[in-house]
């Protein structure tokens, strides 16, 4: 599977590693659990961090349009961390617009963390939070897609 979502602040803040080849069937699958995850959520806002360092493709725009969690009322900030390949930014870009979502591209998961501690006083204190080796024992098989992590 390549993906996974993390809640790093139950319900409120969210990391989703994306990498490889993400098709259709991925995205149908990542639509289901994150529609499930977000209406479970009690926070008036989710945000979520998608880490796309290691992702190679996308399912075509269509697709992506067809994306229900998209189109959730609680729908916070969209920050996506770790593209590289102008053409999926492109196309990342005009799905997150079609659906009027609240959109940054960051350089880094810090940058991002900050930026979210800077737009929602609400978030606790997100100094603790070490995305990168998050993302890694994930794709050691260290810790399970669905776990929710609390930190340190």
């Amino acid at each position: 599977m390549p993906w996974s979502i993390i809640h790093l602040v139950d319900h409120h803040l969210g990391v989703t590693p994306v990498w490889g080849k993400f098709g259709v069937d991925e995205l149908q699958e990542y639509d289901a659990v994150a529609l499930a995850s977000m209406s479970r959520g009690e926070h008036p806002l989710i945000h979520n961090i998608y880490d796309c360092t290691g992702l190679e493709t996308l399912p075509p725009l269509a697709e992506m349009g067809r994306l229900q969690v998209a189109r959730h009322p609680k729908v916070g900030w969209v920050i996506f961390v770790g593209i590289q390949n102008d053409l999926l930014k492109f196309m990342l870009s005009v799905t997150t617009q079609m659906f009027g979502q609240r959109l940054r591209f960051m350089k880094s998961h810090a940058e991002a963390l900050h930026f979210l501690q800077q737009v929602d006083s609400t978030l606790p204190n997100l100094d603790r939070f070490d995305i990168p080796a998050l993302v890694a024992q994930i794709h050691a098989g260290t810790i399970p897609p669905d776990v929710t992590y609390i930190g340190p």
